[in-house]
């Protein structure tokens, strides 16, 4: 890890994003105290896009929402069936 003080950091900050672009960890301290610690990115996956890979996820058949299953809520309208409702009643008034 490099150290690097404020005040240098201030006055060449791309000395200490090349530095950090290689790789390397820079330490920034204000007067010997350490206040700031810049490290590369890491580029990791997303949790789904890692268990995608790993297989322990498939992606879905189709794109959107499923619909509700109506054995399960037989008395229950579906929600594009309430909003077209709702839109008929306001259109009437």
């Amino acid at each position: 890890m490099e150290t690097i003080g404020l005040r240098e950091l201030n006055q060449n900050p791309s000395k200490a994003v090349a530095l950090v672009r290689s790789g390397v960890p820079v330490l920034v301290t204000d007067r010997g105290v350490p206040v700031l610690r810049m490290v590369p990115e890491a580029e990791t996956p997303d949790p789904l896009r890692r268990m995608l890979e790993s297989g322990d996820a498939t992606p879905p058949a189709e794109r959107g929402m499923p619909d509700l299953a109506p054995e399960l809520a037989p008395d229950v309208p579906s929600l594009s069936d309430l909003l077209v409702s709702e839109r008929d009643e306001e259109r009437r008034r």
